[in-house]
């Protein structure tokens, strides 16, 4: 097991509520169904959840904090959008790292260029890494293509991604892109987390106009 840590914009998924209330990964279900009846959220939600097992589902304490990601699918290094990935890196500074370039990328597209401030929340969890494939240049299993590491293009990596994922992995163990030294987990199944912790840490990240490259902690709040 491993302390992990993970930089996101809010903290709680808007159907968090729900998440949170059931212990059994099916009685989730069931209630999503009932909320989708008049949430277009929920059924987008209903859709994304019917791709993780109910064995791979993380149920314990502070369940919507994990199953978010997997909820609301998008495209990502190791994830062409048709499921869910949630990812974790291995120091708070690696995970901020990587959580700026990305809030720098949709300020740039967005044609901000006065500075400005990005609220973000850092959140620790422990996982279980043991059947996360270690794919770190000169690891145990390196694959020899670093194209997987494009800084720009993930079409490698989501084919990768996607057959580890169909061979039963639980997730990928790789070097962080934008934290050089720095290392990641993309985790495909829920069910490898084993535990968050009670705080978050509230923090801002400075967009100069061009990039971020520092940020502050403002303080913790309660999960």
């Amino acid at each position: 097991m491993v302390g992990v840590h993970r930089v996101v914009p809010d903290p709680r998924h808007p159907l968090a509520a729900l998440i949170d209330l059931v212990a059994q990964a099916e009685d989730f279900e069931e209630l999503l169904a009932l909320r989708a009846i008049t949430d277009p959220l929920a059924a987008d939600a209903l859709d994304a959840i019917s791709l993780v097992a109910p064995a791979d589902r993380y149920t314990g304490r502070r369940a919507s904090l994990v199953m978010a990601p997997f909820l609301r699918l998008g495209p990502s290094r190791f994830s062409p959008g048709t499921y869910g990935v949630l990812y974790t890196a291995d120091a708070l500074p690696v995970a901020i790292r990587e959580s700026s370039y990305h809030a720098g990328r949709y300020l740039e597209a967005a044609h901000v260029t006065a500075p400005t401030t990005v609220p973000r929340y850092a959140l620790e969890l422990t996982l279980n890494e043991r059947e996360h494939l270690d794919i770190r240049r000169g690891g145990a299993h390196d694959v020899h293509d670093m194209q997987i590491y494009d800084p720009l293009v993930y079409a490698a990596a989501q084919a990768l991604g996607a057959t580890l994922r169909t061979e039963g992995r639980q997730g990928v163990w790789y070097d962080s892109v934008r934290a050089p030294g720095g290392t990641c987990y993309g985790t495909f199944r829920p069910v490898a987390i084993e535990d968050v912790m009670d705080t978050s840490r509230e923090l801002e990240l400075a967009w100069d106009g061009s990039a971020i490259t520092q940020y502050r902690e403002i303080g913790t709040h309660a999960l």
